[in-house]
């Protein structure tokens, strides 16, 4: 099992174990939006410059209502794009590449969701893991994240629309042709527009 299923099983274990049976609210939003990763990846060895361009992102999100003004989520998304590798020649190649992202995390509403209109900040880790033909053994594939982030709810009903964005903060490493590894930190930008149905309150919160 590689690092990212046993992390995501832990923090999932670890939370169903807290949520009190009686407390629970469920719900779904299937999530569509956009990643921007703000950080290149640079090969200290040859000055070989990369960067993963911004793309849409297309994910779902579950959520455990554990009282009047947090929720548990969980979810994860995934973000087709390209690598622009600038070797040091100058000359730009454009790879396929793609993301995925996965993420929990407790939102705390400032205003109840009951309200027409809410805001919320939220919190948590998650994992970045990248593939496709951009990247090889040379580069550490997936990293572990602390999220961070907020946005707001409008409540319809029986269902909520969210808009909101997250901040991937992490540390991501990529060993280069000469063998010298380069640590880059990484802050990404997830914006998201969801569309969340509840099955006992709205985006899994009490009434």
């Amino acid at each position: 099992m590689s690092r990212v299923p046993k992390v995501a099983l832990g923090v999932l274990l670890l939370a169903a174990a807290g949520a009190r049976v009686e407390a629970q609210r469920f719900s779904i939003a299937p999530e569509i939006g956009f990643y921007i990763p703000t950080e290149k990846l640079v090969d200290a060895a040859n000055g070989t410059v990369g960067e993963l361009e911004a793309g849409p992102s297309f994910g779902l999100r579950l959520g455990l209502g554990l009282g009047n003004r947090v929720t548990l989520t969980v979810g994860g998304a995934y973000v087709p794009t390209t690598f622009a590798l600038e070797p040091g020649g100058g000359q730009v190649e454009q790879r396929d590449a793609r993301l995925f992202t996965g993420a929990a995390q407790l939102m705390f509403f400032l205003i109840p969701p009951t309200s027409p209109l809410s805001v919320f900040i939220n919190g948590g880790v998650g994992a970045v893991s990248r593939g496709g033909v951009a990247f090889t053994a040379e580069a550490e594939k997936t990293d572990v994240s602390g999220i961070f982030g907020g946005g707001a709810l409008l409540n319809l009903g029986g269902f909520a629309l969210l808009v909101g964005a997250d901040v991937f903060s992490y540390t991501a490493e990529y060993t280069g042709t000469q063998a010298v590894t380069s640590e880059i930190k990484q802050l990404d930008v997830q914006l998201r527009l969801g569309l969340g149905f509840g099955m006992g309150g709205s985006l899994g919160l009490r009434r």
